[in-house]
């Protein structure tokens, strides 16, 4: 299992810094489309940075806060006011350091780690062990903001990745 979430977390990671490529600082929190509210660069990478760590902490067995009320988390919502975001330099650095992190917490993981418990419980129901948490995290959770992402891109006019 490691292998695969390794091949996919390196590639997702790769995409994700092709997609905001050529976006402008400006144009990080934009809203493409009139009356819609779109998953926009700085929130993706802001919500992206919140849950990589997670996944670091779980492979290494190390305890996390519940993401749900941060603010970037699970019910945060889209603000199109850059001065509620990172820099896109910071947003970017910060983005390759923690998934960086994952990756290396990834690679060291007792292969053991993913038959434990996942450790918040209310992720249990759904994702039972931390294999099943992992997975999510670094293959759907990040490949579903990717696609936002990637549809943002579309939708600004921007050439695919």
């Amino acid at each position: 299992m490691k292998e695969a979430i390794r091949s996919v977390w390196e590639s997702s990671t790769k995409y994700a810094l092709g997609l905001v490529e050529g976006v402008s600082a400006e144009r990080m929190i934009a809203q493409p489309v009139a009356g819609v509210t779109m998953n926009h660069p700085a929130w993706v990478l802001s919500h992206l940075n919140v849950y990589a760590p997670i996944a670091a902490a779980m492979l290494r067995r190390e305890p996390f806060e519940d993401p749900a009320e941060h603010r970037y988390g699970r019910k945060s919502k889209v603000v199109n006011d850059l001065n509620e975001y990172l820099t896109k330099d910071a947003l970017i650095a910060e983005y390759t350091r923690v998934h960086g992190d994952a990756l290396a917490a990834l690679n060291s993981a007792d292969e053991q780690v993913f038959g434990d418990a996942t450790p918040l419980e209310r992720w249990r129901a759904v994702h039972p062990t931390v294999g099943d948490i992992v997975l999510m995290l670094m293959v759907k959770h990040e490949s579903i903001h990717l696609g936002q992402l990637s549809a943002w891109r579309r939708a600004m006019g921007l050439a695919p990745v």
